[in-house]
């Protein structure tokens, strides 16, 4: 048995008024006895520990890109399992940069990280982060971990402006979880994520992209287009679903969140143009057992 919890399920950085998918993009799996996150938007370190799993027993950390709402609390997740308890290693994946962001974080805590060792006995933190690079250049998958059967492999998907953005697979105990990450429509996603027990794929509605863009409060057309080049419609969404044979559907990174301009028999309605297997429109804690 594994488990999914979606942690944060709201499309953006941003946070506005409290509902069905509020805070940013963040998911934990349990499987193989492992305790991963899948990328660390705001609110992830206290999702985590509301979910019923202990800072204490992270195992893993995967970004999947560099927008805030994926990485913003990446730094704060460690630190603050750090001072919860944590004293094994746990290595840490990401694109091209990951060494930096986690050195500046250390550099700006470094105040902080130096008085606990001192005042309160605590390990040394650096040690107890390893830090390991996406290296696809190609649209090829590439692996990432084979470790007595639990398997990581990661494609680039089509998020621009974004160059370093990718698609994570998760294989092991006989199940596999696929994350599309922030992409737009890319069809060799429904290879990558081939007879996946559970797709989690971002999703977006075309009614929600002006209300996404009024909320910003400037109206500014790169936006819209931003959304509309770099995202994937929930439609778009069903065809890769139904590609991939996947068993079950998972809508992710939601744009727009807001259940009163969007609600969940309209997100459905969408995807069953091109995908009739089972499907489940994301929420803040919801769980997946597969």
């Amino acid at each position: 048995m594994a488990r999914l919890v979606l942690l944060g399920t709201k499309g953006g950085p941003s946070l506005r008024a409290s509902g069905a998918s509020f805070l940013p993009t963040s998911s934990h799996l349990s499987i193989a006895g492992r305790s991963i996150i899948i990328d660390c938007g705001l609110g992830v370190t206290a999702g985590m520990v509301k979910a019923g799993y202990p800072l204490t027993g992270l195992t893993d950390v995967f970004i999947t890109h560099y927008h805030s709402d994926h990485v913003l609390e990446f730094g704060g997740l460690l630190h603050t399992a750090w001072t919860a308890g944590l004293d094994h290693q746990v290595p840490v994946y990401g694109p091209p940069g990951l060494e930096l962001i986690w050195q500046r974080f250390c550099e700006m805590m470094e105040f902080d990280i130096a008085i606990r060792i001192k005042d309160e006995g605590r390990p040394s933190l650096a040690p107890l982060v390893t830090v390991s690079i996406y290296h696809a250049k190609t649209p090829d998958p590439v692996k990432l971990v084979d470790d007595n059967g639990f398997c990581v492999s990661a494609m680039r998907n089509d998020h621009p402006p974004i160059d370093d953005s990718y698609a994570l697979r998760f294989d092991a105990v006989g199940k596999s979880v696929t994350f599309s990450g922030d992409t737009r429509y890319v069809p060799a996603l429904a290879d990558f994520a081939r007879n996946s027990d559970v797709l989690v794929h971002e999703a977006m509605l075309a009614k929600g992209v002006e209300h996404a863009v009024a909320k910003t409060k400037t109206g500014d057309e790169r936006l819209k287009q931003h959304l509309l080049t770099s995202h994937s419609l929930a439609e778009d969404v069903g065809r890769i679903a139904s590609a991939a044979n996947v068993g079950h559907l998972v809508l992710h990174h939601l744009i727009p969140p807001e259940r009163n301009i969007c609600n969940d028999e309209e997100w459905q309605a969408e995807v069953s143009r091109s995908f009739d297997g089972r499907c489940s429109v994301g929420c803040d804690g919801m769980v997946i057992d597969f």
